[in-house]
């Protein structure tokens, strides 16, 4: 946005006249970067529509982000004995000549796009299956170790609370998640870094979606928030970057964005097998399969969100929040209010965490049994 186009914004009371006034004098800061990714609407295994609507950002320090990239990407290489994977087929160590542990076509599948929605058990090769299994490991695994590295909010709204008619006659649910992306992250920020330090948000990256056309989001969501926040938090970036979530798209161009393409698919396996575990969408074998490796934390974040000595090690690193506890009757005060803290208006006391878990614990091992023992009869 112009410095022209913001007056005539704050004109019409959209922002704050100061907007372009705010000084960042950063000293000692944590500077970090948001993926953004969400869940509208979503249908279950009987083709019914969950009336909610999921918002799951990651945050990535930048003094984490090359080590958290560089493992997704390893993690990638399904050959055991290689540790460092590599986009280019040819600079693969085991591509050469004479050796036989990788070819072209394994490395080619190697390289897909992990999207939690096209995860099937029928369809799905076996790139897509371990590659997904190895990143949800790789998040518990570093838990356990109580690494600072993944950190993720994720907000489930439940709109049957909700007078959604509120929220304007057109794209009501892009207006919805429009509102509280800003909470999301604002949470987010405030939990998981607040101390004595300065926060920067260096930017916020989305996939790409209906939320790149919305009239506001992607130009003036973050300068609302931006204006929201303390004396020590500052966005730096303030139009949202959209960003394919395919990494195939950038790899002749740009590995920068493949690396933030693979943040996004990051975030949403993450929120997809999250939302499996409470909402029992699929009951597909592999999505079962998946949401089992993530289950122990769902269970643990929803529970008891604040145990500083889980073995987990979750505190102030993750969280599953959903709203509203209480049926909002009054609405309006959300969507009239663009500057309203959604916390302080309607009481923590409407965000809550403790939920039960709709999926009943899978055991693929023990399906496989029962199938064949059901054979032999």
């Amino acid at each position: 946005m112009t410095a022209k186009e913001g007056v005539k914004e704050a004109e019409i009371g959209l922002i704050p006249e100061d907007w372009g006034l705010k000084i960042e004098n950063v000293k000692d800061t944590i500077e970090i970067e948001i993926y953004a990714d969400e869940i509208v609407l979503p249908k279950d295994f009987n083709n019914k529509t969950k009336n909610f609507i999921c918002i799951g950002c990651l945050f990535v320090p930048l003094s984490e982000k090359k080590k958290l990239v560089h493992n997704l990407s390893n993690s990638r290489c399904l050959y055991e004995k290689n540790e460092e994977w590599t986009w280019d087929y040819k600079k693969c160590l085991f591509s050469r000549d004479g050796d036989s542990q990788c070819k072209k076509q394994w490395h080619d599948q190697n390289t897909c796009e992990i999207h939690h929605a096209d995860l099937r058990s029928s369809r799905s090769n076996k790139s897509q299956k371990d590659i997904s299994k190895k990143w949800l490991d790789l998040l518990i695994r570093h838990n356990k170790r109580d690494k600072r590295e993944i950190y993720f909010n994720i907000l489930y709204i439940e709109l049957d609370k909700l007078q959604i008619e509120n929220f304007g006659q057109e794209k009501v649910h892009e207006n919805i998640y429009n509102r509280f992306f800003r909470t999301t992250i604002d949470y987010g920020m405030k939990y998981f870094f607040s101390g004595n330090k300065k926060i920067v948000v260096k930017k916020v990256i989305h996939d790409k979606g209906s939320m790149e056309f919305h009239k506001y989001f992607p130009y003036l969501n973050l300068i609302k928030l931006d204006f929201q926040l303390g004396e020590n938090m500052a966005i730096e970036n303030t139009d949202v970057i959209f960003v394919d979530s395919d990494h195939r798209n950038y790899l002749e161009d740009d590995y920068e964005l493949v690396n933030e393409s693979q943040l996004i698919q990051f975030i949403d396996l993450i929120i997809g097998s999250t939302t499996q575990n409470i909402f029992y969408l699929s009951n597909d074998s592999l999505k079962k399969e998946v949401a089992m490796i993530i289950r122990p934390l769902v269970k643990r974040l929803l529970e008891n969100p604040y145990n500083k000595h889980s073995s987990y090690n979750y505190f102030k690193k993750q969280k599953i929040t959903f709203f509203p506890k209480n049926k909002i009757e009054d609405a309006k005060r959300i969507s009239s209010d663009l500057y309203s803290n959604l916390f302080e208006e309607f009481g923590k006391d409407n965000f809550y965490t403790k939920k039960t878990l709709d999926m009943p614990a899978y055991d693929p091992n023990q399906t496989e049994l029962s199938s064949w023992c059901s054979n032999e009869n």
